[in-house]
């Protein structure tokens, strides 16, 4: 398992991915109190550290990635943007994916110990979420590769190990 898995930037999520290939059942476990881990500081952290990852999770697909943007940007900010410009049924509708979004994200702030209020700000979140999967995939397309563990690896080695 661990050589199908040596090349991949995301092998948490490769791993969960031959889990249920190989016909086994996986499950979360939450342990909010006891375990912290400090990730990175702050989001300019956050989009550094991950630039790795995102384009990984694309499969370093330029494709994928464009359609992984376009699902983003269509289901977490249009429904957000379109609403002071529509009227009627299309106003109502949007108002429920609104809706449907905020309690979503509320739901999961609360599960987690934050106040839900912070589901108002999930059109911003999917913004920089965006704007990661963008950096992503052209500092690797620019670059022809990625620095992992202190070690670059070239673009197409990475695609070959792709699970």
């Amino acid at each position: 398992m661990h050589r199908r898995l040596a090349m991949e930037v995301v092998d948490d999520m490769k791993l969960g991915k031959l889990v249920k290939e190989a016909g086994f059942r996986s499950g979360v476990g939450k342990a909010w109190d006891e375990v912290k881990v400090r990730w990175h500081a702050g989001v300019s952290n956050i989009v550094r550290g991950t630039t790795k990852n995102f384009f990984a999770a694309a499969s370093y697909n330029l494709g994928i990635a464009c359609v992984q943007l376009t699902i983003v940007l269509l289901m977490c900010v249009l429904p957000w943007v379109a609403l002071p410009f529509l009227r009627g049924w299309a106003l109502l509708f949007d108002a429920i994916a609104v809706g449907v979004i905020i309690a979503t994200h509320a739901g999961v702030s609360i599960e987690v110990g934050v106040s839900p209020v912070f589901a108002l700000t999930e059109p911003l979140g999917a913004l920089i979420f965006s704007w990661m999967l963008i950096r992503s995939t052209i500092v690797t397309l620019w670059s022809g590769g990625i620095t992992w563990r202190g070690t670059f690896y070239p673009l197409e080695e990475l695609r070959r190990g792709v699970v």
